[in-house]
């Protein structure tokens, strides 16, 4: 579902890149503050140079190698180095085994590096995790790159005479240049590897965010539920439930007839005067969750976007807001990670000031400039999260301060309850004890019921269109401090590789400044990600090009994504049914009725009912662990059914409303009796009502716990009941007519294109159960985005 950015880098770029990771990769102030009792030559020639990783072993030389080297250098200042692999020879004729052992060491880590990457690329593909992959990609994009230029440099460097201006760079002693082009090579990769590890912790951490919109996006208005937006209100204390007044007796089962109940305010609800009062109220739960439902509001239904998305022929019920942010929070995180040249610039300037200041402070050592630079980049960062939250604040709609009114603006616009209406809206059997969007479950609301529908208010006009910064000024803020902060760790690792860190004085600044990385990491970045991610929603402009060059190509893939997921709820309810009719066929227990189970097992009614629970144990318990294999998107679907379901969002189905869903599938004979069996394979409390675990391992037994030809004939059960012109082909049109819910057959056309590659105007038996076991695992706009 993300689209693959593609960056193309010219030489003279990577060039620039290359030596700037020369100054953001190894601290120069670290190198002026080195001990004056070790020398820190490099030495070739004769005398073997003896260096690790990223530094160098900290030799003393006496007078007498030094001037030896010296003369060595100017004897041989114009001899052309044109044996670049000399030493490689000497070493295979003099040691072949050590050479060949070499090259055995790279190989078996080659092929180790490999195998780790494919397992790595196998466990983000079974995740669903595309930005990984292409993080991931972005990776060994970089190795390559620098593979190259590393070869090339390498090549260059021993080709060229050593007393050629570009080798000596002016030194008597030694050639400089070609001994720290390698070192400058590796402390650049290891900056990029830094970044990359930063891009990774970010998405990984960033993933909770995206469940939390996933429950705010799912809250509904009113209901008993505790975590519904009426009981988090009231335990805030901004509303109360009273026995209403009409109501016959105090004692009235309230669980059974929320009508009898009245909601009273106790106080306003708003989003803060002052920046403090803000602050402190956005830590409330019930707060954080009313301001995203306001900016999705204005997204979906009443803002300048909405206009925009209906022009798009985007439909409520098939968009979801929350994986519109989530694939919005993916691209700000990989964008992170695809550092472009114009952040390599404004990081060297920033550097080289930091350097000359170094070096106008005689009294402060490297290890101590560095902490200072790692705790300015985290007072930067929270500075800027406090920027960004406010400039978002100014853009997001306001909501009445009646808190009931806030009640009825939401009701019925959760996801489950939009989808809910986009069911129900083609059943002409709907009707009476059903409500289509859950908004006849609800308490009395005096002094507001009657009133028009309140609607959200547009910012006021100081947030206009170009009052704060754009989203693309935002992430090139954000992108310039993630790269600084990369490189102060990068540089933090060359000082420990090169024995620099040393005494108190230097010990204990180097510590602090690496404990300011996990605050970075886990603290600030993530925020800025979020806040980042909810401001670009809100974005305002005199013109749409935002929409048409940023967000109309992500709004569509996330329609065909909510056309995928619908498709998936229609499959589980056919697989349901299926599974129900193949076990009355066969004469299972649980799907008789009560004579015809005593008449097949001799049994009396309470042993029957005994056995019956024991064994919904079992079904809940194993439906349960193949819940638990799940990916976290494919839980989150299946929840959104049962939620659906659940129209007085009490926690628990009736058969009813079981049974009327199934109706919209076309089992119109047979819907209660389907209805009845089902909840009774799993009502493991007798309770005879359907309740979110029991719902969750009904789904499990169903699909996944069946074999693979059984679920197969249930499609094709399905195929054979679509009103089809041809017995042997249904076209697109028979088959969009012949879903529960609106769509498009546009829309369906191209989840069939995506996954043929052609053009499908009609599909036969068997492609149509190949193409339905592809959306059920999710493969559709996986291919679209391979």
């Amino acid at each position: 579902m993300r689209r693959r950015v593609k960056t193309t880098r010219s030489v003279s770029d990577t060039l620039v890149c290359s030596f700037g990771a020369l100054v953001l990769s190894i601290p120069l102030w670290s190198l002026f503050y080195a001990p004056s009792a070790v020398s820190t030559t490099f030495i070739r020639g004769p005398t073997r140079r003896s260096f690790g990783f990223l530094g160098h072993r900290q030799i003393t030389h006496g007078p007498c190698l030094q001037g030896r080297t010296r003369e060595h250098s100017r004897e041989h200042s114009s001899i052309a180095r044109s044996a670049v692999f000399s030493v490689i020879a000497e070493e295979v004729n003099n040691r072949p085994g050590f050479f060949f052992g070499e090259v055995l060491i790279i190989v078996v880590l080659s092929a180790g590096f490999e195998k780790a990457e494919r397992w790595l690329r196998k466990k983000l593909k079974a995740s669903g995790d595309f930005t990984g992959g292409e993080i991931l990609d972005a990776l060994f994009r970089e190795i390559t790159i620098l593979g190259f230029i590393g070869l090339l440099l390498f090549v260059l460097t021993h080709l060229l005479p050593e007393d050629s201006p570009l080798i000596s760079l002016g030194a008597d002693e030694y050639n400089i240049l070609p001994e720290t082009f390698e070192y400058v090579h590796m402390a650049t990769f290891l900056l990029l590897v830094v970044l990359l590890f930063q891009g990774f912790a970010v998405l990984r951490i960033s993933r909770e965010t995206a469940e939390t919109w996933a429950d705010y996006e799912s809250t509904r208005a009113f209901g008993t539920n505790p975590l519904s937006m009426e009981s988090l209100l009231i335990s805030e204390g901004y509303l109360e439930r009273r026995v209403s007044s009409e109501s016959p007796a105090p004692d009235s089962n309230l669980a059974l007839d929320e009508s009898k109940m009245e909601l009273r305010m106790l106080k306003p609800f708003t989003y803060g005067g002052t920046v403090i009062e803000r602050a402190s109220l956005r830590r409330k739960y019930i707060h954080k969750l009313i301001m995203w439902r306001a900016v999705r509001h204005g997204f979906l239904f009443e803002g300048a976007q909405s206009k925009l998305l209906s022009s798009e022929g985007v439909i409520p019920g098939l968009f979801s807001f929350e994986v519109f942010l989530e694939q919005q929070l993916s691209q700000i995180v990989l964008s992170l990670v695809e550092v472009d040249v114009l952040t390599w610039f404004y990081a060297l300037l920033l550097v080289a000031l930091v350097t000359l200041i170094c070096l106008s402070l005689e009294s402060v050592n490297g290890q101590a400039m560095q902490c200072i630079c790692c705790w300015a980049l985290a007072a930067v960062a929270f500075a800027f999260s406090i920027i960004l939250e406010e400039d978002t604040y100014e853009l997001t709609p306001q909501v009445p301060v009646d808190p009931r009114q806030i009640l009825r603006m939401f009701s019925g616009t959760s996801i489950q309850m939009i989808r809910r209406a986009s069911f129900l809206d083609i059943s002409q059997e709907v009707a009476g004890e059903i409500s289509r969007s859950g908004r006849r479950f609800r308490p009395q609301l005096p002094g507001v019921e009657g009133s028009d529908l309140p609607r959200t208010q547009e910012p006021s006009e100081k947030s206009a269109p170009g009052t704060f910064l754009l989203v693309p000024e935002y992430t090139g803020v954000f992108k310039l401090l993630c790269f600084l902060q990369a490189a102060v760790v990068a540089s933090l690792l060359v000082n420990l590789l090169n024995g620099s860190v040393y005494g108190w004085d230097r010990v204990v600044p180097y510590l602090l400044a690496w404990a300011e990385w996990p605050l970075m990491l886990f603290v600030l970045v993530p925020d800025l990600v979020r806040r980042l991610t909810v401001r670009a929603a809100v974005t305002r402009t005199r013109t749409n090009n935002w929409f048409h060059d940023k967000q109309r190509g992500l709004v569509k893939r996330v329609m065909i994504s909510g056309i995928e997921g619908l498709l998936r709820d229609c499959t589980r309810l056919i697989h349901l049914q299926g599974m129900e009719a193949r076990a009355v066929m066969n004469g299972e227990t649980w799907a008789q009725n009560k004579a015809s189970a005593q008449a097949m097992t001799g049994q009396f009614a309470e042993s029957l009912k005994k056995n019956a629970v024991a064994t919904a144990k079992k079904n809940v318990k194993r439906g349960a662990e193949f819940f638990d294999q799940l990916q976290p998107a494919l839980k989150t679907e299946v929840f959104s059914v049962f939620s659906s379901w659940d129209a007085r969002n009490a926690g628990a189905v009736a058969p009813f409303e079981l049974a009327k869903n199934m109706e919209l599938m076309g089992f119109m004979a047979t819907a209660d009796r389907v209805a009845d069996n089902l909840i009774r394979l799993v009502d493991d409390d007798g309770s005879g009502l359907l309740t979110w675990r029991k719902c969750r391992s009904l789904f499990m037994l169903a699909t996944a716990a069946r074999p693979m030809d059984e679920r197969r004939r249930d499609l094709e059960a399905f195929f054979s009941r679509i009103n089809k012109g041809s017995p042997r082909f249904a076209t697109v049109f028979e088959i969009a007519k012949a879903l529960p819910f609106q769509i498009r057959d546009e829309d369906l056309a191209t989840l069939m294109y995506v996954y043929f590659g052609r053009v499908k105007p009609s599909v036969s038996r068997s492609e149509f159960v190949e193409w339905i076991e592809a959306i059920e695992m999710s493969e559709i706009l996986a291919k679209r985005e391979r």
